[in-house]
């Protein structure tokens, strides 16, 4: 098991929530700061059944008010493009630094800029710029609307000449399905990604989409509430399986759209998906870097520092329960560092 595996499994959550309740960690804080920077990864402040985004990577409204409640009150929250700033000339960042993003571009998140902007804390918001609402819809969205409403099982689709078979006889098989189509839509092509889209739709029917996504409007309002806009393709693609050219379409793209709508430059990339998958690489990194952007962050948990790549930040994973979250920012930072990525990219 990993060092942070062995301080995971040795918290309890008991033993996290006295921990929070305690001085423990305002001295711990005071006698050993973090030097390091704590970017936040959040997507969805939603209840976790709303059925729009995978139960993973929803934090509901009442805690995330908790969190930001707690930040505040405790760390250096700092705008990110600030804290790529700092980095970037090889200055020391403030002591607890932390700073918030944001991926996807739900709704939602128009509320959580209010809670944010009333607690005086500045966030990063990823946006998939081709899928705000009334346009395309966001696939991973999409997905978990479509696999319940087809009828059949099992579903039947052609992905670049090769049959599939994916179960839906129940509600575990549908889950599962659900993780199935994602897999699939990621590792394929973008083209292959929407013929699997369209065969999908075909097999569920006439499903209307629930309406998920940010609009422009609500975007520019949060630009008016003092946070940062960066971008996460157009299309939430697997950059390194779309292909060079089309890679560099929705990387070049999506900032193009986003500073024509904005009306200001956009110098923050997040690569989508994440996780397990191979979604990023020395080559993507490149694109990112020659569209104009000046830095983009990843999904690996980890603190990032003066040895981060700029191009290949390290976030941290938050979940719905701010003892966890402080056990993350205060225990699990000694374990949380910058690694060499190899066998990541």
């Amino acid at each position: 098991m990993s060092a942070l595996g062995t301080i995971r499994s040795g918290a309890a959550p008991r033993a996290k929530a006295l921990l929070l309740g305690s001085r423990f960690y305002s001295v711990f804080r005071r006698v050993l700061p973090s030097r390091g920077l704590g970017i936040l990864r959040y997507h969805a402040v939603c209840d976790p059944k709303s059925g729009y985004a995978d139960p993973g990577i929803c934090v509901s409204p009442g805690a995330f008010e908790r969190h930001v409640a707690y930040l505040a009150a405790h760390y250096s929250v700092i705008p990110l493009p600030q804290a790529v700033a700092t980095l970037k000339r090889g200055a020391t960042l403030p002591p607890n630094a932390v700073a918030v993003t944001f991926d996807d571009g739900y709704a939602d998140n128009l509320g959580a800029a209010r809670v944010l902007h009333r607690f005086g804390v500045s966030a990063t918001f990823y946006i998939t710029a081709g899928c705000l609402a009334g346009e395309q819809a966001f696939w991973p969205a999409e997905i978990r609307t479509l696999i319940p409403a087809v009828k059949t099982s099992p579903l039947q689709l052609m992905a670049a000449g090769t049959r599939v078979e994916i179960p839906l006889g129940d509600d575990g098989e549908r889950k599962r399905a659900i993780r199935t189509m994602s897999q699939l839509f990621k590792a394929h092509s973008i083209p292959v990604r929407e013929s699997l889209r369209e065969q999908l739709r075909r097999a569920a029917g006439d499903v209307p989409i629930p309406e998920c996504m940010l609009r422009w409007e609500d975007v520019a309002e949060m630009v008016r509430l003092g946070m940062t806009i960066g971008s996460h393709t157009v299309t939430h693609p697997n950059l390194p399986n779309a292909g060079e050219a089309d890679a560099w379409r929705e990387i070049q793209d999506s900032k193009a759209r986003l500073e024509r709508e904005l009306g200001a430059p956009v110098t923050m990339f997040s690569y989508p998906n994440g996780g397990a998958e191979r979604y990023m690489t020395p080559a993507v990194a490149g694109l990112v870097k020659r569209a104009g952007f000046e830095a983009a962050t990843t999904s690996r948990n980890a603190f990032a520092g003066p040895g981060s790549d700029l191009f290949a930040l390290e976030r941290v994973q938050v979940s719905e329960r701010l003892e966890d979250l402080a056990f993350a920012l205060e225990v699990e930072r000694f374990a949380l560092q910058p690694q060499p990525r190899t066998h990541e990219i």
